[in-house]
């Protein structure tokens, strides 16, 4: 401690960064730090004497002939007011005032915070926000209208190509009209996206949930995929956990979406093999019970860095996925947060070339019912793999050639391969070649031998060639399939 201390103590009080003050019983100024004396343009002289009230106005009041605060500020521990300058104007400040007797003698000190900075700075944000909110009100009504204007001409589009399609006997000028159909499905679905990530960006998506059949809708969704993986040639498996309880709360519409958006990415990016999903009952406390699923397929698949950008809005893992595949990015996106509103989580894994698999969590409520407290295990268990073992079955008359569903899917095939080469779109033509050659695959040697030499004809984009060979296909097709018209 230095020796003169008085010294010392107004070395500090002068480079505090608070205005000090001292004042006595009737609020006349005995002390100020050079703080306050730069702050306000006074002289130590022009304020020594000076009634502190005169920098504080309507702070301070004078009863009996002694300084206090005014009513209204006596309860405040922190002061909110403005600090008064010698040429009239003043800044926001905080003050704190304290009162303490020394040996008899009452010493009291107010303190002053500039707030100058901290209230632009609030200004500022407040400005920013409603900034923000204005032009995301802009935002959302601007998507609003120009999703509004494409339904409308998509929509008539569709109706009119269905119509079309109704009355058109030409096989070529139904294939268009089949595309056309495709295209406004795909162009709602995007449209769809667009309203539900503006939703969720403005925080206005709301769950609506209610009682459901967890299996009716599984159910459900398992005709849904089964024919949306059968029409590229792919088997597709369901399988779910007995123990998992049918009459739960939730949002239903919400929980098909998620599904929907993860098996439509799978089948997207599969061209052979099988796309799969997988339930079973995480935990079970109380009415609640987690979920968990998991989507898996044997796709194109994922590297590490890839995984990093799944979830991101408008994002997919490269250009060239973009350009072979399309999409907005946006389904992933979505599915995260509505994943997250239904307090779950989730997760991406998968290796390049090896295929992939999505999973997440998701919590509902048990519906308290009386079917649900005497719901039989072994019927759970048939509604849990009945359907499937319909499913595998109808996966190998899918393969048996001849057969109604291998006729069906054949001429399915056989048709988008035309339209994939009729556009020079020998991506597409190279997988519905494939799937071909997998319909066929019970067929004779000379018949698989045609089909494998129109498969490297379409690999080499050899126009001619593949032409000329998918004829030859159709021809001995025939011969093995009596009536089949191609």
């Amino acid at each position: 401690m230095p020796k003169n201390r008085e010294e010392f103590f107004y070395f500090i009080l002068n480079n505090s960064q608070e205005c000090i003050i001292r004042y006595d019983n009737h609020g006349s100024i005995d002390y100020c730090n050079d703080r306050l004396l730069n702050f306000t343009g006074y002289s130590a002289g022009e304020l020594i004497g000076a009634y502190i009230g005169e920098l504080f106005l309507n702070v301070f009041e004078i009863v009996n002939n002694r300084i206090q605060l005014a009513a209204e500020f006596q309860d405040m521990e922190v002061i909110e007011t403005v600090l008064y300058r010698k040429n009239k104007t003043c800044f926001p400040v905080e003050i704190k005032v304290v009162s303490r007797n020394f040996d008899g003698v009452e010493v009291n000190i107010c303190t002053a915070v500039d707030m100058t900075r901290y209230k632009e700075s609030i200004r500022k944000v407040e400005e920013t926000t409603v900034q923000m909110q204005e032009s995301m009100k802009a935002r959302d009504a601007f998507v609003a209208n120009v999703t509004h204007e494409l339904r409308t001409p998509v929509n008539g589009i569709k109706g009119h190509a269905e119509l079309l399609l109704e009355q058109e006997q030409d096989f070529e000028k139904s294939n268009y009209m089949k595309m056309i159909l495709d295209c406004c499905s795909t162009m709602e679905g995007i449209i769809n996206n667009i309203l539900d990530f503006s939703k969720l960006e403005a925080g206005k998506f709301q769950l609506d949930e209610k009682p459901f059949s967890f299996y009716a809708l599984m159910s459900k969704l398992e005709k849904m995929f089964t024919m949306l993986t059968m029409r590229k040639g792919l088997r597709f498996t369901l399988n779910m956990a007995p123990e998992i309880p049918d009459r739960v709360i939730g949002d239903e519409l919400r929980l098909t979406q998620i599904l929907n958006n993860l098996v439509s990415n799978a089948v997207k990016f599969t061209e052979q093999g099988y796309v799969g999903i997988e339930v079973t009952l995480n935990t079970r406390i109380n009415d609640e019970v987690e979920l968990f699923f998991v989507v898996v397929d044997t796709g194109i698949g994922l590297s590490t860095e890839d995984k990093d950008k799944l979830f991101k809005s408008f994002s997919q893992v490269d250009a060239s996925i973009t350009r072979k595949y399309g999409g907005t990015g946006l389904g992933l996106s979505i599915t995260k947060e509505l994943v997250g509103m239904m307090h779950g989580k989730v997760w991406a894994d998968g290796e390049k070339g090896k295929g992939s698999s999505f999973s997440f969590t998701v919590r509902l409520k048990q519906e308290q019912t009386q079917e649900n407290a005497s719901q039989d295990s072994a019927l759970r268990t048939w509604k849990s793999f009945g359907s499937l073992n319909k499913i595998a079955g109808e996966q190998d008359l899918m393969h048996e050639l001849g057969s109604d569903i291998n006729v069906r899917e054949l001429k399915k095939c056989f048709e988008k391969l035309n339209i994939s080469m009729d556009m020079d779109n020998w991506q597409k033509a190279e997988s519905f070649a494939a799937n071909l050659k997998q319909l066929m695959s019970g067929g004779s040697k000379e018949l698989q031998r045609a089909v494998f030499r129109m498969e490297m004809a379409i690999r080499k984009s050899d126009c001619d060639k593949a032409r000329e060979n998918a004829r030859k296909v159709k021809e001995l097709l025939q011969l093995e399939i009596k009536d089949l018209e191609l």
